[in-house]
């Protein structure tokens, strides 16, 4: 029905602004459900608008307990998946982390590199930093000190004290396989 989804466009950002409403206010003695209806219309916003932010607006409220929710990591692990398999970044990079910790779900480094490659390729800097780290530590992948330094760098042009750190360990191996990676890192001292 072409009415309904153009209506559910146009209405995901406003119940996504409405959920926030609800949110900003809280439970109060004259409106004790705001915190209900604001999860509420985050959820409506996801699953009748397709809003990816929605989602992982909710998975922040159940893993920090905000906004009278109980911390849920299980719920959070759901709405990240959510977010993540619906395109959001940072949704993919948090998706990844409860891959790797078996935070909400069972641990599987496989599906944590899979999800933390995703979000590197989109640029996420902390992924680039978990990439390479697997990669060091042979977690989901095949042991390689080489592509390890290649991840840490993607992240250390962008500032990543981590990956810097992690460069200079690697220093030997780093330097015959990201050029010019010795000045850079001078620099950034």
């Amino acid at each position: 029905n072409t009415t309904t989804t153009t209506a559910t466009g146009v209405f995901a950002p406003a119940m996504k602004r409405l959920a926030t409403c609800y949110l900003e206010q809280g439970d109060t003695h004259e409106s004790p459900d705001n915190n209900q209806m604001g999860l509420t219309w985050l959820q409506a916003a996801y699953e009748v608008g397709n809003d990816v932010e929605a989602a992982h607006e909710l998975a922040l409220l159940y893993e920090y307990g905000t906004h009278g929710t109980s911390i849920d990591v299980y719920a959070a692990a759901t709405w990240f998946h959510k977010a993540a398999v619906g395109g959001h970044v940072e949704g993919m990079a948090e998706y990844a982390m409860c891959c790797e910790l078996g935070c909400g779900r069972e641990a599987n480094d496989e599906e944590a590199m899979e999800w933390y490659m995703r979000a590197a390729q989109e640029g996420h800097v902390n992924a680039n930093f978990s990439v390479g780290e697997a990669f060091e530590e042979a977690r989901g992948v095949p042991q390689s000190d080489e592509e390890a330094c290649l991840w840490y760098y993607k992240a250390a042009v962008q500032g990543d004290e981590g990956s810097q750190q992690a460069l200079r360990r690697l220093h030997d191996i780093a330097r015959i396989v990201v050029p010019g990676v010795g000045a850079f890192l001078e620099e950034e001292r």
